[in-house]
């Protein structure tokens, strides 16, 4: 065991918190793992230093007696200590050093954790698209989506085997599923062979699945879409997906949502726009009109003299959010259709209605905005 100071090989304080030495361990550890400095002597030494350090500090018990004694405290025959020698250190040191390092080499070579001793495994998910109405989308819809999933089998209850007892545990994993296999200085976990990962052997392979524990089934999910849902959110319908192996959980079925445009319609945010054209004379003396609105229409009184372009707010009559369920407002855009044909007599009444208002026709003194200017400029 070198006699060097562990903790400024690890580059922390004697006073650190078990965190900061697993944070430090694993930064250096990547630094410089041998496959990312190749041919590096250097680096394969530290590497061996950085390793050594934390099978001591990353215990606990082990830091103590380093804290008391000092590294002689780990040369054999010393109680509590440990034989020298970085070959088959790992494993045999505190199971915070085995973790970290596992954590280490999955970072760096892109390892999962490997099958769990007992095989079960969450079932994979079910992604699928669901076109809407701008109306289903807005107020909610129960829909029904036709799919076909595995589903755990009922004779071998899931684990593949017939009559769901010809099943052992791997002698050659013991039942991990995985094995390791050392190379050099570092151990690394593989799937065993012997069982596929799966951590144990079926004697009898059951007839109905041939052994998957899971078969196909035909399904058709039936389930309400909030409302408020807009082109783009996905909806998470638990425990739809497909079902787990050995008894793991079942995965979740997502609905990609897609929302058709409306005719009348605008969504802006939660708020429902709708634009509704006046003519001159309910511009100019005002009228009520019938909004209509995802639900019963909307009577809008109209005020005299409502100039193009208002826009009217009503609360809470727009579209519910699906996070928050309140309500967005319905607003209406309020625009004046001016005529472009005119009778003889229309056109006089219009001059004389100009010239009552100081707005003579051929003049060209009318005021900006005037709206006999903006009549006569549709026939100039």
């Amino acid at each position: 065991m070198s006699s060097r100071d562990f903790y400024s090989i690890l580059g922390v304080s004697r006073s650190a918190s078990a965190d900061e030495i697993k944070k430090a361990y694993r930064k250096l550890a990547m630094q410089y793992h041998p496959d990312r400095n190749p041919g590096d002597k250097a680096a394969e030494a530290q590497f061996k230093s950085i390793n050594e350090a934390y099978e001591v500090l990353g215990d606990p018990k082990k830091r103590q007696v380093y804290d008391t004694v000092g590294a002689q405290g780990f040369s054999e025959g010393v109680e509590g200590g440990f034989s020298s020698g970085f070959p088959g250190g790992f494993g045999r040191g505190g199971g915070n050093f085995g973790d970290a390092f596992s954590e280490v080499m999955n970072e760096f070579f892109g390892m999962g954790s490997g099958a769990s001793s007992s095989g079960r495994a969450q079932g994979e998910h079910i992604l699928r698209q669901v076109d809407l109405s701008f109306e289903d989308a807005a107020l909610g819809k129960e829909i029904s989506i036709k799919l076909a999933r595995w589903e755990s089998c009922s004779p071998c209850s899931g684990n593949g085997s017939k009559n769901g007892k010809s099943v052992t545990v791997c002698s050659n994993c013991k039942g991990t599923g995985l094995i390791r296999v050392q190379q050099g200085f570092f151990v690394i976990q593989k799937t065993c062979g012997a069982c596929g990962g799966e951590g144990r052997i079926i004697s009898e392979i059951c007839p109905a699945c041939s052994g998957k524990g899971r078969i196909s089934v035909d399904r058709t999910i039936t389930r309400s879409i909030p409302a408020g849902v807009t082109t783009g959110m996905r909806v998470r319908i638990p425990g739809e997906g497909h079902a787990g192996l050995q008894g793991g959980p079942s995965g979740d079925l997502y609905l990609d949502v897609s929302v058709k445009p409306h005719p009348v319609f605008i969504r802006d945010g939660d708020d429902l726009v709708v634009e509704r054209n006046l003519t001159l004379m309910q511009a100019i003396f005002g009228t009520t009109l019938e909004i209509p609105t995802l639900g019963a229409g909307y009577p809008l009184k109209v005020d005299p003299g409502t100039q193009p372009g208002t826009v009217r707010r009503v609360r809470g009559k727009g579209i519910a959010n699906p996070a928050t369920k309140g309500m967005g407002d319905l607003v209406i855009r309020l625009n004046v259709e001016i005529p472009t044909r005119l009778t003889r007599e229309q056109k006089e009444a219009l001059e004389r209605y100009g010239e009552l208002a100081g707005e003579a026709p051929h003049s060209g003194s009318a005021p900006d905005g005037g709206l006999f200017s903006k009549v006569k400029s549709i026939f100039d």
